[in-house]
């Protein structure tokens, strides 16, 4: 099968194993008039690799009458889906208890073998298209990134945390920038900014599902981007109640949702932490940002209890001299640290300049990056990254300056200086 791209989700997509079964489900879709809407030969590992290219459709038909594992292949494909697709299933086992195992997964339908009946199958999609509250009611993960004190590099790890769940761990991923007074991430990424973002903050009725279609910026084919940025005299009006259907819309879209904050309370940054199911808060080894960290720590744990709080120390080794060491932070805080990144400024303004993650240039500060985003989406227990945190010093001098020297390349090369 050619691979397919595109960037609009197709509203129908189905992979089948037999002539019979392909036939019925364009039938089936011609009947009902769906536009964009493909049925291609092919099971499981077909139907894997379009995901992983692929925008999710609204409605997939997979078939699973060579599957031995229904179940393991369901939560396999469903690792690559948004959240709000409907799964309809076909296969040979006319089995009541394989019925409902795949319904309490999530699966909207299963339809036995021969398919040879347009009309039956003609139902099941309008149900999966219209009615069904089990798929509706999916939402993506939503990870808060902070910074205890101006510089210590949340904007950088959201951007670089989030291209690793584009490009390494194949899920949609969209990042949200906060600032819109002062706003860089679109720097990390190449992408320019305008207002489209906050004109709906305005009014609650300006947002639904394909309202977002328009207003976020691709970065690739999983990462995308939303901000913008106000006049300085203007500020920023937002409409709590616009804002929150933004939210609750954004996570039914995507499987991962960073949120770059600011260090504020606005209505709006409650919203957020509210919706957030995780949070990283970047520190720096200073005496204020202990301070910050401290007063963090106490309003999430009593706000938002039982939520999985990430301390994620930044510059370890880099700092300028008179910085605290790691232990006495820590003894500060009353709690270890999750995981060191020692990120040199200059490294991540290199990498703005060029408008490119640093995970792409490799190297062991990319290790880290990767093991947090491991942690953050749960494909590793919390000790490896913590492991990784306590190999001081990460890198040598020597592999910073090599590193340094790459990304100089890349500005040079891109703007022919």
């Amino acid at each position: 099968m050619a691979e397919l791209q595109s960037d609009l989700p197709h509203n129908l997509m189905a992979f089948v194993l037999d002539p019979m079964s392909e036939q019925t489900i364009k039938a089936a879709i011609k009947g009902l008039t769906m536009a964009f809407s493909e049925v291609e030969q092919g099971g499981i590992a077909e139907t894997v690799n379009f995901l992983k290219n692929n925008r999710t459709p609204k409605i997939l038909i997979i078939d699973l009458s060579e599957s031995d594992l229904p179940l393991g292949d369901i939560a396999k494909i469903r690792e690559f889906c948004a959240p709000n697709v409907a799964i309809i299933a076909i296969g040979s086992r006319n089995d009541v208890g394989l019925f409902r195992d795949l319904k309490s997964v999530g699966v909207s339908d299963y339809l036995i073998k021969p398919l040879n009946n347009p009309l039956l199958l003609q139902r099941a999609i309008e149900i999966a298209n219209g009615v069904n509250k089990e798929y509706v009611e999916k939402v993506g993960k939503v990870i808060y990134f902070v910074s205890s004190v101006g510089g210590a590099g949340a904007t950088t790890v959201a951007a670089n945390i989030g291209w690793i769940l584009s490009n390494r761990h194949f899920r949609r991923t969209g990042i949200l920038d906060m600032d819109f007074l002062y706003g860089t991430l679109n720097l990390m990424l190449d992408i320019k900014v305008d207002n489209a973002y906050l004109d709906i903050m305005e009014s609650a009725e300006k947002v639904d599902d394909y309202f977002l279609e328009t207003i976020f910026k691709k970065y690739d084919q999983r990462l995308y981007y939303l901000g913008g940025l106000v006049d300085l005299l203007r500020g920023v009006n937002a409409h709590t109640e616009a804002f929150e259907a933004l939210i609750n819309s954004i996570r039914r879209q995507f499987n991962y949702v960073l949120i770059d904050s600011q260090r504020d309370l606005s209505k709006i940054n409650k919203i957020c932490i509210k919706k957030s199911d995780s949070f990283v808060v970047m520190v720096e080894m200073s005496v204020a940002s202990a301070q910050n960290t401290v007063r963090m720590l106490e309003f999430l744990e009593s706000d938002q209890p039982g939520k999985r709080i990430w301390l994620v120390a930044n510059k370890i080794g880099l700092s300028a001299a008179g910085a605290l060491a790691k232990e006495s932070f820590e003894k500060i805080i009353n709690r270890k640290i999750d995981c060191v990144i020692p990120l040199d400024e200059s490294l991540a303004l290199a990498a703005a300049n060029i408008g490119q993650p640093l995970v792409m240039s490799g190297g062991p500060l990319t290790e880290v990056l990767e093991n947090l985003a491991d942690n953050l989406v749960g494909k590793i227990d919390n000790q490896k990254v913590e492991q990784a945190s306590e190999n001081e010093p990460m890198f040598s001098a020597d592999k910073i300056r090599r590193i340094y020297f790459d990304i100089c390349d890349k500005i040079i090369s891109k703007f022919k200086i």
